[in-house]
């Protein structure tokens, strides 16, 4: 790996992240499973463009600090046409200067991240209303799918800072091993893929 990615903030003696666990991460792979249709017909329709998925996945990024999804998602996003000045205010959610039908995902995008993934319903309401089922489906999705990718990279950072000395508060050091172990090669297979 190298070594600018495993860069990471120890504020106290605990790695603060959100991570997995074997009983959260299945709980997440069951959820992606039962909603594996919408996420392909999310993918294929493209009722939300390259650039404004990337958008929806870099907020929800900004709040997990996935230091890979950054790095992967700042690549996707450059590649689709956003400005690094965009990027930035995405990671740190300043939503004021992209197009006024972007601001409710990304606001929702937000809201999904600082909920743990359990958005009200009146936010779910909200976008489906604004959206429409299928596109607001389809955000939905994506939040959800850069949730994953997050929490599996986050699990990467957190065997690393359990090595130094700092351990997630909540986490689990068997998956963080099990993650690093086989995660190596799923996280390059994902950064070069939109490559």
């Amino acid at each position: 790996m190298q070594k600018h990615l495993r860069t990471y903030n120890h504020p106290s003696k605990f790695f603060k992240k959100r991570t997995y666990t074997f009983r959260t991460f299945i709980t997440d792979i069951i959820k992606t499973m039962k909603h594996r249709e919408y996420i392909r017909d999310a993918h294929r329709s493209q009722r939300i463009s390259k650039q404004f998925s990337e958008h929806i996945m870099l907020v929800v990024t900004g709040i997990n600090g996935c230091i890979y999804c950054e790095w992967g998602h700042t690549s996707f996003a450059l590649q689709a046409g956003s400005t690094l000045k965009e990027v930035k205010a995405l990671l740190s959610q300043q939503f004021g200067e992209f197009p006024p039908d972007e601001e409710l995902a990304l606001t929702f995008a937000q809201h999904y991240a600082e909920s743990a993934g359990q958005p009200s319903k009146e936010a779910i309401r909200r976008l489906l209303e604004h959206y429409g089922l299928e596109k607001g489906r389809d955000i939905l999705v994506f939040c959800e799918m850069i949730t994953l990718g997050n929490l599996l990279g986050n699990s990467i950072s957190a065997f690393f800072s359990r090595l130094d000395g700092i351990p997630p508060e909540h986490g689990s050091f068997l998956f963080e091993l099990t993650v690093f172990l086989f995660g190596g090669f799923l996280f390059d297979r994902y950064m070069n893929q939109g490559r």
